[in-house]
């Protein structure tokens, strides 16, 4: 990570003074929107030289509702919750991603480029809230219930929860076509094209369990949720979440230049 960011800023300044006689220091901005695997977002460009841009953004995700299939668990109070069905409401990256991405063109009118940059944020990948008020009655609310290394509850209200969470910071490297900033006297408007990786680290998930009253999390160190018949209760989702070093991102942009 820290040769990557190290050859992004060598690269950056070098060409720079290379290209320094180009005079397209920044005179020019372009605003844009963007849809993507990052969500929704918008961004703003400029250009350094003939050779570089300057991307700064933000983009959030709207948060999802589906049906997960837990399986059965033993609770604390000798009772058991049947956790299939059950409604979840996922969300990425709640309170959304700052993206901040340097374009380097091999030519001064080409339009496709190689992108360094990095995406920051609070670190937290997903949170995940579970209504458990069909899976149980009021009075096995916050009753823990563990497999293997997960331990968890609802809350007094009947809903669980789980995050996972990431390195705040995430190094990103890919490739693009299409210049933000469109110097076209005939149209000021450009699609732009993103394809790349975010390295984020090993993915850290936390469960929660609320039968002291408060909310005491849980690291989650091996799935380990298979019933007797082994098979895996999670459908694998823990062990395929927090094995994922990086992340692909593929994103569409349409910019306007102001000026």
């Amino acid at each position: 990570m820290k040769k990557l960011l190290l050859f992004a800023a060598a690269l950056f300044w070098g060409v720079a003074a290379v290209n320094a006689q180009d005079n397209m220091c920044f005179n020019h901005l372009a605003a844009g929107l963007s849809l993507g695997f990052d969500g929704i977002g918008i961004q703003v460009a400029a250009p350094a030289t003939s050779f570089l841009q300057v991307r700064a953004g933000y983009a959030f995700h709207t948060p999802a509702n589906g049906i997960g299939s837990f399986g059965t668990h033993d609770m604390d109070n000798g009772r058991q919750a049947n956790l299939d069905d059950m409604p979840i409401v996922a969300t990425s990256y709640k309170g959304g991603n700052g993206e901040l991405f340097v374009d380097f063109f091999p030519g001064k009118k080409e339009i496709f480029r190689i992108t360094a940059g990095a995406f920051i944020n609070n670190g937290k990948f997903l949170s995940l809230k579970g209504d458990m008020r069909e899976c149980m009655l009021p009075e096995d609310y916050t009753h823990t219930m563990r497999t293997g290394s997960v331990v968890f509850s609802t809350d007094a209200d009947g809903y669980g929860y789980g995050d996972a969470f990431t390195w705040p910071v995430l190094p990103y490297i890919g490739i693009g076509t299409g210049r933000a900033v469109n110097l076209d006297k005939e149209s000021r408007f450009v699609f732009t094209f993103d394809a790349g990786i975010a390295f984020c680290g090993k993915i850290k998930a936390y469960t929660y369990s609320f039968d002291s009253g408060e909310k005491v999390p849980y690291a989650v160190t091996s799935a380990a949720t298979v019933d007797e018949s082994g098979e895996q209760q999670d459908q694998g989702f823990i062990d395929a979440v927090t094995s994922i070093p990086l992340l692909p991102l593929v994103k569409f942009g349409l910019f306007y230049r102001i000026f």
